[in-house]
């Protein structure tokens, strides 16, 4: 018996060159770099001080500005990139849209999930003390956040997992995404991957290893080279993306 094919049914895209599919894709094809010297905080005793930062992303945009300040920045990547691949697959009343909540999975990936709220939490405990740890800080780090948010916006009651592979990550999601339709334990899902982790201490680390550029600081568009004989690291960045997969009969019928 032959398996089911898996068609992409929806794309969604936050990145350093753009907040939102067109835009990501319209520059890309015009070679536009989106590597730029960091404004999270000074780099300037780092040997390496440049990154690819999503900037001008606003949450409040895409989710309740109050449920946003409880997520990590992973999470508001990750569920602002999900409302734009349910949108584009037609989900425009939700979850319901596309099909029965029990046959809707999540399969999500990141490397570090929300380590940025871990960070606050543990600086403001040990410069203020107990009194101004969040509650939401635990929570809001741990890696499949961003899974359970999006299940919960859409009602995904199907399977939901969370993978964590470093750099293969998203594409491993998206493999193990299309493993739950061809099984058929779901008719979509809402796969992909998610990383916001442009600290001072993870640029210092990854620079103590020789693994991020140090040639390209007064030149950061020219830094990310993966293929160049003259390469010198890679360029930690953060964003996310979003695919809609869909058993492909179940799309027809749609």
């Amino acid at each position: 018996m032959a398996r089911p094919r898996v068609v992409i049914t929806g794309i969604g895209a936050i990145t350093p060159i753009g907040l939102n599919v067109p835009d990501f894709w319209r520059n890309l094809l015009g070679g536009q770099s989106g590597i730029g010297r960091l404004t999270r905080f000074d780099p300037s005793d780092l040997p390496c001080q440049i990154a690819g930062e999503v900037r001008d992303f606003d949450p409040a945009r895409y989710m309740d500005a109050r449920a946003a300040r409880r997520m990590a920045r992973c999470t508001q990547l990750a569920l602002a990139a999900a409302a734009e691949a349910m949108k584009d697959a037609g989900a425009d009343g939700g979850g319901l849209s596309l099909t029965d909540p029990e046959r809707l999975g999540v399969y999500f990936g990141t490397a570090m999930g929300g380590i940025d709220r871990a960070d606050d939490g543990i600086t403001r405990l040990r410069t203020h003390g107990f009194s101004r740890v969040s509650p939401f800080d635990g929570p809001a780090s741990i890696p499949n956040s961003a899974a359970y948010q999006i299940a919960q916006t859409y009602r995904a009651l199907g399977p939901n997992a969370t993978i964590a592979t470093a750099c293969a990550t998203g594409t491993q999601a998206i493999g193990e995404g299309s493993e739950f339709i061809r099984r058929g334990r779901a008719d979509v899902v809402i796969c992909g991957g998610t990383e916001a982790f442009i600290r001072d201490f993870a640029v210092a680390g990854f620079a103590a290893m020789r693994g991020l550029p140090t040639s390209y600081n007064d030149q950061p568009q020219r830094a990310s080279r993966p293929f160049d004989r003259d390469r010198d690291g890679f360029v930690l960045s953060e964003g996310a993306g979003v695919l809609i997969l869909e058993r492909l009969e179940h799309a027809q019928a749609r």
